[in-house]
């Protein structure tokens, strides 16, 4: 699935800088703390700038259920604890929040409001900081993979 968005990403006709803004700002998405709005605030982007959709949602999609939730999740919180001074250790209920988030039922926006400046706000803290270094290095990388192929394409 990631390979197969990757190689969409590279065949989009839209100018390289623009592809690549559009998937950095996806990836800005991806790592941001709004889990649950990923999709609804790409999409509202996508629109709003007229970013190539295939570029913005690949790098949303970064964040994924099945392999990148909970690494950046909890990547998020160990970042967040670190710049707010908070143990590297979750409160107890904490830890099982951030491993198993379920996002769709009350009772687990409720435990996590309950823990909020033990957990929501470090990670709070750490997914805006990652999201922005991440984004910020997704740029100049995509950018230059895409050039690299239209080169290639080109024969140049």
């Amino acid at each position: 699935m990631v390979r197969a968005a990757l190689r969409r990403l590279l065949t989009l006709d839209d100018p390289p800088e623009r592809t690549a803004l559009a998937f950095s700002v996806g990836v800005f998405i991806a790592f941001s703390p709004f889990l649950g709005l990923h999709t609804i605030t790409a999409t509202v982007l996508a629109f709003a700038f007229r970013f190539n959709k295939v570029a913005i949602y690949t790098g949303t999609f970064i964040n994924n259920p099945f392999l990148t939730l909970v690494p950046i999740i909890l990547a998020s919180y160990a970042v967040g604890a670190f710049l707010t001074g908070r143990p590297l250790a979750l409160p107890p209920g904490g830890l099982e929040l951030l491993r198993d988030p379920h996002l769709l039922t009350a009772d687990y926006w409720r435990a996590l409001f309950a823990e909020f400046w033990a957990v929501l706000v470090p990670f709070t803290v750490g997914g805006t900081v990652l999201s922005v270094v991440c984004s910020l290095a997704a740029y100049p990388v995509t950018l230059k993979l895409l050039r690299a192929n239209q080169r290639r394409k080109s024969g140049v």
